[in-house]
This record gives structure tokens, sequence and C-alpha cells, in this order.
């Protein structure tokens, strides 16, 4: 949930800020588009409008009114459980600024609460837990740059690990613990993203964070068994800092709901873990192409493909993870393969595409504030490899291809606010969860 990109038009999903992640979704429950709250949309009577644009008002590519000084929040809660992670609960909540002709907005801020709590071997746990706070700011004091700082905890017991390599077996040794394939996961996150303009739809995009990392593998499992033959990195506490930078082509018409133009970016990145004597160091290069297409009314086709490349020291939880600016699930996950567990599959070489027939249908309004109702179908597939051969028996023959079908529903909330529910098909999700193979996913903002 709710970690917005500093691309002009882009919000953006980070692994770790989703109140559901589609683990384990046998009944499942989940409460979306409901008890909405909100306080009317507030007009500040005391500033004045900014002079009006050529055509009398500055609106972003939906024609969004971007000029009248307002203040624009919205919210829901997420309620969830199934028989892995117990009851669940939570919510989102964002507060969005317009006015002075900013666009998308003079400022955005999301705060993000979530707990799952279920009984355990001495009574009730907390299986997964997230915090998140950030806020977007475009055009900062009237300049070319954009800042977006975040601040992020989570902390997961039940974290998948299944081996390094796309063929790795979703079978447990006879007599293995119920946690063969889990790990507990605790990091926090530090991190800005700064946008400087360049000229036209080229922008730089840099990025820094810190990272305090403290896993835990439990006795007997795979990741333990993996960090004792050295197989695996990053089982320890760590800090780990990252630096990077690279070049953005942005030219969709609106951030919040593409209708038109396109999203790519290119870059390369840097990690330093500390202490050194863990030995985790390493770069990372990637990219993407987003285009969105409008088929005419209301129906946009909106097609990705995205590369990342890791080498070097890499640590477990980056294996199952990708990005050069953000932090995502990569291949499973709700930010890549959907469908496929987050952590089914690790690999520092990932390679996904995603499309989706996408339309917001029905515009409506209650206790004051204006929404529409929309949808998707969505189908996702990709792959991973283990090491730069492409050869490796980790990675098993032939095309090796994943996949995740479904569809989904938005709820778009004022100008600032989309929220969507997903549920995704694989037949990867079977190593979860054979008798309901779904991935139900509770998200902010669209997935690309």
């Amino acid at each position: 949930m709710g970690l917005r990109n500093t691309a002009r038009a882009k919000r953006h999903t980070p692994r770790g800020a989703a109140p559901t992640r589609g683990r384990r979704t046998a009944a499942l429950c989940a409460l979306f588009f409901a008890a909405l709250w909100a306080t009317s949309r507030s007009a500040v009577a005391a500033e004045p409008a900014p002079p009006s644009s050529t055509n009398g008002t500055s609106t972003d590519g939906a024609g969004h009114n971007c000029d009248t000084p307002c203040y624009e929040p919205a919210g829901f809660p997420v309620l969830a459980g199934n028989s892995d992670i117990g009851f669940e609960f939570g919510g989102v909540a964002t507060l969005s600024r317009f006015g002075n002709g900013v666009v998308p907005y003079q400022w955005n801020m999301d705060l993000v609460l979530a707990l799952a709590v279920k009984g355990g071997p001495s009574g009730a746990e907390i299986t997964q837990q997230s915090y998140q706070w950030n806020i977007d700011v475009p055009k900062l004091a009237g300049s070319s740059v954009r800042l977006n700082p975040q601040v992020l905890y989570y902390r997961t017991i039940n974290q998948l690990y299944f081996g390094l390599g796309n063929a790795s077996s979703p079978r447990a040794p006879a007599g293995a613990s119920p946690r063969y394939f889990e790990f507990d996961d605790r990091q926090g996150h530090l991190r800005e993203l700064t946008r400087i303009v360049l000229r036209g739809p080229f922008d730089v995009l840099i990025g820094t964070q810190y990272r305090y990392a403290d896993p835990h593998p439990y006795p007997g499992s795979q990741l333990e068994k993996d960090a004792s033959a050295s197989v695996i990195r990053g089982v320890t506490r760590l800090s780990l800092l990252t630096l990077a930078g690279g070049v953005v082509y942005d030219t969709r018409d609106n951030e919040f709901f593409p209708h038109s133009g396109s999203y790519d970016h290119v870059g390369l990145r840097a990690t330093l873990g500390l202490p050194s004597a863990a030995g985790v160091r390493y770069g990372g290069a990637g990219g993407q192409i987003a285009s969105f297409l409008p088929l005419g009314g209301p129906a946009v086709l909106a097609l990705r493909a995205l590369a990342d490349l890791e080498f070097g020291n890499v640590p477990v939880y980056d294996l199952y993870t990708g990005g050069v600016f953000l932090t995502d699930e990569m291949i499973g996950g709700s930010s890549a393969v959907r469908g496929v567990p987050d952590g089914r599959y690790s690999g520092p070489i990932k390679l996904f595409g995603n499309a989706e027939l996408r339309a917001m249908l029905l515009p409506f309004q209650l206790l004051g504030q204006r929404f529409q109702l929309g949808g998707n179908v969505l189908f996702d597939t990709g792959r991973l490899w283990s090491d730069y051969s492409f050869r490796s028996r980790l990675d098993g023959t032939g095309v090796g291809l994943k996949w995740g079908a479904g569809g989904g529903l938005y709820l778009q909330w004022g100008q600032a606010a989309v929220f969507r529910l997903e549920v995704a098909y694989s037949p990867d999700a079977k190593s979860e969860n054979p008798g309901f193979p779904l991935g139900i996913y509770v998200e902010d903002g669209v997935m690309f």
C-alpha cells in the first residue's frame, strides 16, 4: 500500500507495505470499499486561487482542478483473515493538498498501519505487521525538484523462502517442521527519492536508503540449511546503505489512473552491508517500459515489461525483491506476477511482464465526496535465473515461465486516492494452499 513514486504520474506499491499480501488465502475476507469515512472536501476561502492558465484553470490529465486551494482526505479499513496469519486488521489514510496550479497536487501524505494476530505455541502472536508513512512534494518551493521521503517498518514471521532458482521445489522433506519454507523477516527503512526535471518528459531520479535488516531463520528450515552451506548471505543483523540513480521518461496524462502515454526508466544502484565482515555488497541495474493505450471510451490497455539484474553478494531478502528505485516483490507478489506467492522464487536475475485491461466505469457521490468505481482484467508472466550462466540446474529446463491471471475492482476517491482489490490464480499458488490457489491483494493505487 501507499508508497508514492516521485514520477510525475505514478503511484506505486512497495513490498511490505500492503496489509494483505496474498499469502495462503483460504478463508480470506477483505473488507474493501467499506466504512467510508470523510468530511466534505474543504476549500480554503482565505487563500485566493492563483492566476488562471491558458484555459482558465490548471488541471491534470484527467481534468481535475489543481488551482482551487483545498485538502482532500481519504481512507478505509482493511480486514482479512486466513489459516496462516490469523486475523489481520488495519487501515490506510491519505491526505492531499491542492492549489497554486501544481500538478498533481502540492503535497500528499500516506499512512499505513496493519497487524495480524493468531494463536501460536505460547499463545497469541503477531504474525505480520507493517507501519509506513511517506510524503510526496512535487515542485518543492516552486522549483523543478520533487521529494518523496518514507519511513517504513515491517515484520513477517512467515516470510517464504523455497531456495534459489526458477525450479525450486515446494516439497519439504519428510519430518520437516511446518515452517520449513519460512523465516522471520524484520526490516526498517529510511528512504528518500529525489526527482529533478531535465527537459520535456526526461527527468533524473536519485534514491538514497538506509535499511536495518534482522532476519531470523527457523531451526532446520531451508534458509538455515542454505545459510550454513554458504549458499545464502544476509541472515544476520545488517545495516544496508543504498545509492541509486537513473533517467525517467514520462508522458503519462494522469498520475493516479493513466489513460495514455508511457512511463519508462533505467538506472543503477549500489548497496553496502555493514559490518563489512558479513560480506554483503552488491550492485544492480534495471529498467522498465510501460505504455498506456486508450481503446475508446473509458477502456485502457496497460502494458509493462521489467528487468532487474543484481550482481555481487546479495542478501536473501533482496533475491525475491528488486527495483532500482523502489523495493518491490519479484517475481511473485502484488507488484510482479500476481497469484505467485511473494518469496516463492529467489534469484538475482528477474524478467517479467504485465498486461491489464482497465477502466473507471461508475461515478457517484457519497457524503459530499466524489467517487468512481472501475475494474480490470489482468495477466502476468515472468521468470528468474539463479546465476549468469543461464544454465544452472536450479533453474530447470525449458522456458520456465510463471504466470498469473485474474481481475479486480478499483475505487477512486476524489482526485488523488485510488484503492484496488485484485484476485489472481496461478499454478504456483498451490505450493501455499492446494485447495485455494489464489492470491488476493488489497492495495493503494494501480499496479503500474
